[in-house]
C-alpha cells in the first residue's frame, strides 16, 4: 500500500520481512531484533528459517522479494512517484484507486483488508474526475502466490483472496 501512495513511503525497521516486535505479559514492547540469518534466530525455535532475511532474500514469493519489487517499482515509474491519486468507490472491505502522471502508464491498485475473498466490480467507467478504466488490466504485481504476472484480468469480475493486494497496469490513452 504505501509504495503505491502520494508521497514518501515511511516503515518500521524489519517490516520488510515482517519482523514483528514481541511484547511479554506486563512489559513493554520492545524493538525486535533483526534476523539476519540462522544464528539470528531465538533459542526457542519458534521462528522458522523464513523469517530471515537470508531465508527470503532469495524466494520470489517472500515478503522481501514483493517489497523490494513495489520500490522498484515505485522508482521507475512516474505515476506511482509523482502521480495523482484518484480514489474509486469501494465496498466495505475494499480499497481501490488509480495512480497516473501525464501520458505515462496507468495503475490501479486494488486492496482487500478483509478475512474474506470478494469480488471487485471496477469496469469501464467514464467518471469525469479520474482516468477512465478499461475493461482489462496487466497484473503487476499481487500480494498473493498463484496469479500469473502480466496476465490481463478483467476488471469487471475481479476476484481477491483474503487479504489480497493487486497492483495493476493499463496504457494512457488519448
Amino acid at each position: 500500500l504505501l509504495f503505491t501512495l502520494p508521497g514518501t513511503p515511511v516503515f518500521s525497521y524489519g517490516d520488510e520481512i515482517g519482523l514483528q516486535a514481541a511484547a511479554l505479559p506486563g512489559q513493554p514492547v520492545e524493538a525486535p531484533v533483526m534476523l539476519w540469518n540462522e544464528s539470528s534466530l531465538p533459542q526457542s525455535g519458534s521462528v522458522s528459517i523464513n523469517m530471515t532475511v537470508k531465508g527470503q532474500h532469495d524466494d520470489p514469493g517472500s515478503l522481501l522479494s514483493l517489497f523490494r519489487r513495489l520500490s522498484d517499482q515505485r522508482g521507475k515509474e512516474r505515476s506511482l512517484l509523482h502521480g495523482d491519486f484518484h480514489p474509486l468507490p469501494s465496498s466495505s472491505g475494499l480499497f481501490s484507486y488509480i495512480r497516473h502522471w501525464d501520458q505515462n502508464e496507468r495503475f490501479l491498485v486494488v486492496l482487500n483488508f478483509g478475512d474474506m475473498g470478494l469480488t471487485a466490480r471496477l469496469g469501464a467507467s467514464d467518471l469525469p474526475s479520474i482516468p477512465s478504466l478499461p475493461g482489462k488490466a496487466d497484473l503487476l504485481l499481487s500480494t498473493q502466490s498463484g496469479r500469473e504476472e502480466g496476465a490481463s484480468l478483467e476488471l469487471e469480475n475481479l476476484k481477491l483472496d483474503p487479504h489480497e493486494g493487486l497492483l495493476l497496469r493499463f496504457p494512457y490513452v488519448a
